[in-house]
């Protein structure tokens, strides 16, 4: 028989939380309680109270199944549950898109997300501009609203149809997308209307600024024409505030619905992995043998502590796609297969996520990309069951460590497209900060890099993640901007055989690269 007093402390202190306790669980509770030693009792009642409130009960009645996994909690602190899972790899048409709700003014997953085919085209840079808009209106530095009594230290930012019809002078302050409707003539446009814009005289904040990017323009609006005085991009918000909108809810994506960030299971699983590391290499040719064996002479290297993963993005052939593509990649695989063999321990304990360069055998040149052909992969996968062939850009979830991968020569073709060059001693951080105030891996027109309408918000970074892994046909680099790591390999067959290495618990990124005797360092 279950003792009185401890009933009546359970349900005094389930009270006090507004929870609705029958009298059966009462009962079973307390004889789980007089278990335990007196002057524990109550710490344990508060901590099992506390798991109870974190599973989200949609009414305060509590039931047998929700005080039956708390006090598994209870027991096995460290075990991870079935929805805390280490390791994910989201490929790029299952990420979740996000939208600003203005009826709840903050930003929400859009569960629906389905439009028309024609409709997509127009709602690509539409969406972009609208993420941008609420997330500056949202900063201190900006007022929320035209109506709202002007400050004297904050900006009044106006939509272009109100600079329009009012014909306003003196100085404005305008986002917009910069838009070349003419050659050689530059134009703001919004969701309300377009501006034509002069740019003669701008200053531009030494900042990477490109048609296609979101802008924040100040200048002086005079004979149709908007003088623009200083540019800049939008402000950044934190992902600790966007968060805030989205609680536990998974806006990275994966098989869960809530989110593994704030998993304290994993965290704790991280840091007990001290060395744990994931690789990434770009550019690995499978059929230049030279190549392989400096893979090789990688995996030999990492033989006694296994990375968690070895990330490779293609291109996985030293030639252009032609007809012989197709056989020279599966011997290219084939052989690739007969290294990974020859490392038991990598093969088991280690994840092979391959990537797809833009011109390798598949799809058009076209982002997101999809994984590389079965027909080239399958016989692969059979003899490595930890080889994940995924698409072109790609998630990967390790505990509560957020990484994007992108293979595309971005920080190249955003130079050449450049209407300003930044200084050249910050310039990887520019481009950095340039991508991550977009919230948007490709801030560059369509005919620059080619995007599937439909699946644009799989470019989205957003909220920021913790590491952004850019393959791009540049010099190594690693830059941080805003706790965002952004990194760039180098071309691992181009580049001296240099690769990176990313080490979750510590959040730190290794530049890598074989020496001359084929020693890793």
């Amino acid at each position: 028989m279950a003792d009185s007093k401890c009933i009546q402390i359970i349900q005094t202190n389930f009270s006090m939380y507004g929870l609705v306790l029958s009298k059966e669980l009462r009962v079973s509770l307390a004889k789980q309680l007089l278990k335990i030693a007196q002057d524990e009792r109550e710490s344990w009642l508060n901590r099992i109270i506390e798991l109870i409130l974190t599973q989200n009960l949609d009414d305060p009645h509590v039931k047998a199944e929700h005080i039956k996994i708390a006090i598994e909690e209870c027991l096995e602190p460290c075990k991870l549950k079935d929805t805390e899972t280490v390791f994910n790899v989201i490929d790029g048409y299952n990420m979740p898109k996000i939208k600003y709700d203005i009826s709840k003014k903050k930003f929400i997953i859009d569960s629906k997300n389905s439009y028309p085919e024609t409709e997509y085209k127009s709602l690509v840079f539409r969406h972009r501009f609208e993420m941008a808009w609420y997330k500056t209106l949202r900063h201190k530095q900006f007022l929320s609203s035209k109506f709202e009594k002007q400050q004297t230290d904050r900006t009044n930012l106006i939509p272009i149809e109100y600079l329009l019809s009012e014909l306003r002078l003196g100085d404005v302050c305008v986002m917009g997308l910069i838009t070349q409707l003419k050659e050689d003539q530059y134009y703001l446009e919004d969701t309300s209307g377009t501006v034509k814009i002069d740019l003669s005289n701008t200053d531009f904040q030494d900042t990477f600024v490109m048609e296609g990017c979101i802008v924040i323009a100040n200048g002086v609006y005079k004979d149709d024409v908007l003088h623009v005085k200083s540019i800049n991009l939008p402000p950044i918000e934190s992902s600790e505030s966007l968060r805030l909108d989205f609680g536990d809810t998974n806006t990275f994506g994966g098989p869960h619905n809530k989110s593994l960030k704030m998993s304290e299971k994993l965290q704790v699983h991280e840091e007990s992995n001290q060395d744990g590391m994931i690789i990434f290499i770009a550019e690995l040719w499978l059929d230049v043998p030279h190549v392989l064996q400096k893979f090789k002479t990688i995996l030999n290297g990492y033989i006694d502590y296994p990375p968690i993963a070895f990330v490779l993005c293609g291109h996985f052939l030293s030639f252009p796609t032609n007809t012989t593509s197709a056989q020279a990649l599966i011997m290219g695989f084939k052989k690739l297969t007969d290294i990974i063999l020859e490392f038991i321990n990598l093969k088991e304990s280690s994840k092979f996520i391959f990537v797809p360069g833009p011109h390798d055998l598949g799809s058009p040149k076209i982002l997101p990309k999809p994984p590389l052909p079965k027909c080239i992969i399958e016989e692969v996968t059979k003899v490595i069951p930890n080889a994940i062939f995924t698409t072109n850009p790609c998630r990967i979830q390790y505990c509560t460590k957020e990484i994007v991968v992108i293979r595309e020569d971005m920080l190249t073709k955003m130079c050449r497209n450049t209407l300003r060059f930044p200084k050249e001693e910050h310039f990887f951080e520019h481009f950095a900060k340039a991508i991550i105030s977009q919230s948007h891996l490709t801030p560059v027109p369509l005919q620059v890099v080619p995007i599937y309408w439909k699946y644009d918000h799989a470019l989205q970074i957003f909220p920021t993640p913790d590491l952004i892994v850019i393959a791009d046909n540049f010099e190594t680099y690693t830059t941080n901007y805003s706790d965002c790591y952004v990194i760039n390999p180098g071309l691992f067959s181009k580049n001296n055989f240099s690769f990176q290495a990313y080490v979750p618990a510590v959040h730190q990124v290794e530049d890598c690269q074989l020496a001359a005797d084929n020693t890793v360092t």
